[in-house]
């Protein structure tokens, strides 16, 4: 099994254990905020990294959707954060909907920043799970039904700009596929 199924504990002064990578929860990411020691300060990139002296993990305190007005959603990720692929996995099967929620918009998040490519892996993971809840939940949360494209156009050939094009509107259209599905299973 992924190793980012696999537990991994954290237990706080408070007795509070997490299972998760990725807490969105804003009450707990307060709470260990207080109770680990902050390590380091990055206004540029507007993070902070902490330490839990009770186990050593580090935790990247970040945001997402930071265009928003009031500067996005705050994120504690443990260190190292997830990659891809495992942001793929606990979106799809975390059962902390937090953890689903942080995993998502981390994923929109390094697509637009990072220029890290998702759509067409989860995509994929999502037309092979039965759970037509988490499907819609995730589809919803990543804009994965939106055709709209979001790679640059800038220095590309018009036929480089029309693949790209049909990329998404592919990805929008199976996207839309499996919420037609969820509805008439309703």
């Amino acid at each position: 099994m992924c190793v980012i199924l696999a537990n991994i504990l954290t237990l706080t002064k408070n007795n509070y254990i997490s299972t998760q990578r990725l807490i969105a929860d804003t009450e707990k990411i307060e709470q260990l905020r207080e109770q680990f020691k902050l390590i380091n300060k990055d206004n540029i990139n507007w993070t902070e990294t902490y330490i839990d002296d009770s186990t050593s993990n580090k935790w990247l305190y970040y945001h997402v959707d930071s265009y928003l007005q009031g500067g996005g959603y705050p994120v504690f990720g443990l260190l190292p954060l997830p990659d891809t692929k495992e942001l793929i996995s606990l979106s799809l099967f975390s059962e902390s909907d937090d953890e689903v929620f942080a995993a998502c918009r981390t994923l929109v998040d390094n697509e637009q920043s990072r220029k890290i490519d998702f759509r067409a892996d989860l995509i994929n993971a999502l037309e092979n799970i039965v759970n037509s809840q988490r499907q819609e939940k995730v589809i919803k949360l990543t804009g994965l039904d939106s055709a709209l494209n979001r790679r640059d156009i800038l220095d590309k050939t018009f036929e480089q700009i029309n693949a790209d094009a049909e990329y998404f509107i592919n990805i929008a259209g199976r996207a839309d596929k499996i919420k037609q599905r969820t509805n008439a299973q309703q």
